[in-house]
């Protein structure tokens, strides 16, 4: 039995060794492991949990719009326009990534995206509110004409004065919005050359989301990263409709590089810039840090579109190449080459971080970046976003044209018609699971260290035991076999 004790301890020391060594090499590689795991939940593949959580989103949605009701829009261009802000009318979205597919040869899937708006009756009034604004078909028309010469632009006055075109339109809030509303000029459009029209498809109605419900063409072809490639994050933006990069600008603008929207990198410092890809935009923008804060438990770096991002060259010449046709005001996108030509121009709402000129030329206006910036505020180690609020502004330009007598007289000026809000924020119930994984990545290091120190300690215990009893069984030993006195000799050989 006494052979069994040193060999069980030689055991036990052997395997708390292996474990203590296993231990440490894991906290010294912990960040590696971590990433490794984590990456394999978040790449795109269908049977990854972020590609079925990705696929249809059951986080709650909400598209919000605010309209600008012209309320003194008959005395126009005699008083500066009169807007007031209506809204929001909300509308609850259900989101969908349909026509999926996957390229293996360089790891990368493409899909579109459907949306269906439905309307929400928390929206502050209703679709059957009377609203008006500036007559966008008229304004698109006379836009498109400013090349013309003389007498195909008295065509085109005497056509809106014959359609009876004014300078504005009223209409129920759900005609402007989805439903559309019927105008004589589109169908003259439809027998118009695409060069007369910008290339535009012919629509029997007019409405600013018309034809966006339930549409998988809103958002365009979308060609991603998987994040199966090494060195490689889901979600990164390779192709757009077909395009390897956009048409509509030349040079640095015409790149199409980064997120998709949905998908960040991971580890994000104060000087990272997030780049996205924003089809409502056309182009690429980057969104700048701005704060840092918690939101449920949950640290946050908050990025946001800044003035430089809404410039076309005014305050930033590296956003030059994105100036298709006037760029008199900063803080302004000129999207004119991607809808067809028309004087479309997004901006942050109110104007926020535009040329104070723009808010000059209209009253009602008021910018608040708390209620008016676009931002980011995501979780800076797992590049979760927690907090998203996506806000753009229409605008329309105007200028005069002396040959077009609805126009003869107007002002050079973007004339603000909506703007929209989609909000986003991280539920509670993932924010707690966000909160075990942060836990695990911050304290899972710092575990595996103090197991192994427990594994060391458990050897160091074993091994100084065993020594403490070898060094006992031998004085033991010695003991035993000291050499005999004088007396017990004598009495030894008495006896024999």
């Amino acid at each position: 039995m006494r052979g069994h004790a040193p060999r069980c301890r030689r055991v036990t020391i052997v395997a708390a060794g292996l474990c203590a060594a296993t231990a440490l090499a894991t906290a010294l590689t912990w960040n590696s492991i971590f990433e490794t795991i984590l990456n394999s939940q978040v790449i795109l593949t269908p049977r990854s949990r972020a590609y079925k959580e990705w696929v249809e989103p059951n986080v709650p949605l909400f598209f919000d719009v605010y309209l600008f009701n012209w309320t003194n829009a008959d005395r126009f261009p005699e008083e500066i326009p009169d807007l007031v802000q209506l809204g929001p009318y909300r509308f609850r979205e259900r989101r969908r990534h349909v026509n999926i597919t996957f390229h293996p040869q360089n790891r990368s899937m493409s899909y579109q995206t459907q949306r269906s708006w439905y309307f929400d009756e928390s929206s502050n009034g209703t679709l059957q509110d009377n609203i008006t604004i500036l007559n966008v078909i008229a304004a698109s028309a006379i836009y498109r004409s400013r090349y013309w010469g003389f007498i195909r632009q008295k065509g085109l006055s005497m056509g809106l004065a014959m359609f009876g075109h004014g300078i504005s339109v009223s209409r129920l809030a759900g005609e402007l919005l989805f439903e559309g509303y019927e105008d004589p000029l589109l169908d003259l459009a439809k027998s118009l050359p695409s060069s007369t029209t910008g290339g535009a498809p012919p629509v029997d109605r007019f409405g600013l989301f018309y034809e966006r419900n339930n549409s998988m063409d809103t958002d365009g072809l979308v060609e991603v990263t998987t994040g199966e490639m090494s060195g490689t994050i889901p979600g990164q933006i390779l192709r757009w409709n077909n395009y390897d990069s956009l048409p509509y600008y030349s040079g640095e603008c015409a790149k199409i590089k980064g997120s998709a929207g949905e998908f960040m990198s991971h580890n994000l410092t104060e000087d990272t810039l997030l780049t996205m890809f924003v089809p409502d935009l056309c182009r690429t923008v980057n969104l700048e840090y701005d704060k840092s804060g918690y939101i449920d438990g949950l640290p946050y770096h908050k990025y946001t579109m800044t003035d430089i991002s809404f410039d076309n060259s005014t305050r930033s010449p590296v956003n030059s190449c994105f100036c298709n046709g006037d760029c008199s005001w900063g803080g302004l996108m000129n999207v004119s080459a991607c809808r067809y030509g028309s004087p479309a121009f997004l901006s942050l709402p109110h104007f926020l971080h535009g040329d104070p000129e723009l808010r000059e030329k209209v009253r009602g206006l008021d910018p608040d970046p708390e209620l008016h910036s676009f931002y980011f505020a995501v979780e800076p180690r797992l590049g979760v976003p927690l907090d998203v609020a996506g806000r753009f502004q229409f605008n329309v330009f105007i200028e005069p044209c002396s040959n077009i007598a609805l126009y003869e007289n107007v002002p050079k000026m973007m004339f603000p018609i909506f703007w929209v809000e989609q909000r986003v924020r991280v539920s509670s119930e993932m924010a707690a699971e966000l909160r075990v994984v942060r836990a695990v990545c911050e304290w899972g290091g710092t575990v595996c260290a103090c197991a192994a120190l427990v594994f060391a300690s458990v050897v160091v215990f074993v091994a100084t035991c065993y020594s403490k009893k070898s060094q006992y069984t031998k004085t033991e030993e010695i003991v035993l076999e000291k050499p005999k006195d004088e007396a017990e000799i004598k009495l030894t050989s008495f006896e024999n």
